[in-house]
């Protein structure tokens, strides 16, 4: 039951990250388009999103990757 949850929270964490981080992506290209279009009014919104969410990937990442080292020591263990 403990590997089911681990499982669950590692595919949770490495869904979240790679979700998070293509959406700050995708407003870092949107951001830069509109700039190079040469559009005076955007969102700042927009802008922001890329500050907030490539940390949040990061951590989620390093996260995962932590879990992962805590769950392969335990069954090596046994």
């Amino acid at each position: 039951m403990a590997s089911f949850n681990s499982s669950r929270v590692e595919n949770f964490l490495a869904y979240g990250a790679i979700g998070v981080t293509a959406v700050s992506l995708l407003s870092m290209v949107t951001t830069l388009l509109m700039e190079l279009g040469g559009t005076t009014e955007r969102p700042v919104i927009l802008a922001q999103i890329p500050l907030i969410g490539l940390p949040v990937g990061f951590m989620m990442i390093l996260a995962m990757i932590i879990i992962s080292f805590i769950r392969r020591s335990k069954e090596n263990r046994d």
